[in-house]
């Protein structure tokens, strides 16, 4: 028998699985179209229709592993707390296992590889990561709301996006995040910001 033609979200998991593959061994500028293509059976054109730079490939594939294993992202969370504090911190916990679920070298290869990018690419990806990050976020202060708390209304998208970045900048600084520090981000920094005097 011939090979079976595979499509789909069948094709695409092969693909996202060799990406990983690929950088776990060499990196994010082991990731090229020809030898993904190579890996996972199938050609460089249906590569090109989808992704743009192995760059975007790369990341999708990572966002795709955060998707699987932790049943989607931050923004579903399915948040359970009694108070903002509570849903705070659920939401930070769930964000650093997304950001262990990328892998440390990953991460290193992503900031390597971050110098590279057309500023397209890259406005992409934080545009992306930003809007998710903001609904995660306007569901907390939603839920707060009506459970009564006294929340802010202009709140700035960049205050509500201070958490996300704050973990991001710990984390590629390879700082080992503890449950202190997140408590300290949410009692001293996030609380008051969020909630009137």
């Amino acid at each position: 028998m011939g090979n079976v033609r595979r499509r789909g979200i069948e094709l695409e998991s092969a693909i996202y699985k060799v990406v990983r593959e690929v950088v776990d061994e060499e990196g994010i500028e082991g990731v090229t179209f020809q030898k993904i293509a190579e890996l996972a059976g199938t050609s460089k054109s249906v590569i090109y229709r989808r992704w743009k730079t192995p760059f975007e490939l790369a990341i999708s594939a990572f966002q795709d592993r955060i998707q699987l294993e932790n049943k989607g992202s931050v923004d579903k969370v399915a948040l359970t707390g009694k108070n903002m504090h509570d849903d705070l911190l659920q939401l930070m916990n769930r964000f650093l296992i997304s950001i262990d679920t990328l892998g440390k070298t990953f991460l290193r290869s992503l900031l390597i590889g971050i110098g590279d990018q057309p500023n397209e690419a890259m406005q992409r990806l934080m545009d992306k990561n930003s809007e998710i990050d903001l609904r995660a976020i306007n569901r907390i202060l939603e839920r707060a709301r009506n459970r009564g708390e006294d929340v802010r209304e202009d709140i700035p998208d960049d205050v509500k996006l201070l958490p996300f970045e704050w973990l991001r900048y710990k984390m590629f600084l390879q700082n080992n995040i503890s449950r202190d520090m997140i408590e300290m981000l949410i009692e001293d920094i996030l609380i008051p910001v969020y909630l009137k005097g």
